[in-house]
C-alpha cells in the first residue's frame, strides 16, 4: 500500500474532511503504512497535496483540498 492509498482509505472510511495531521494519526493508528522518514507528517502532506487538486501538474487528482492542510476524497 503506498502513503495516497493508506490516505484515501483512511478518508473513505471516516467519510469527512481531515486535516492532514488527522489523516496520520489514523494511518499510524491502523497501521496501514510505515514511515521510514525522519519527518514523515511532511512526507504524507507532499504525497497528498502532489495528488490534489492545488497541484495543477497532478497526473491524477485524488484529493480536493478544503482548506490549507485540509483534505477530502475526489470520487
Amino acid at each position: 500500500m503506498t502513503i495516497a492509498e493508506a490516505a484515501q482509505s483512511v478518508l473513505r472510511e471516516s467519510g469527512r474532511v481531515m486535516t492532514t495531521s488527522e489523516i496520520y494519526d489514523a494511518i499510524i493508528r491502523r497501521d496501514l503504512y510505515k514511515f521510514g522518514a525522519k519527518n514523515p507528517r511532511s512526507v504524507l502532506s507532499q504525497a497528498i497535496r502532489d495528488r490534489s487538486d492545488a497541484n495543477p501538474k497532478a497526473k491524477q487528482v485524488l484529493f480536493r483540498m478544503v482548506s490549507k492542510g485540509t483534505y477530502e476524497l475526489v470520487e
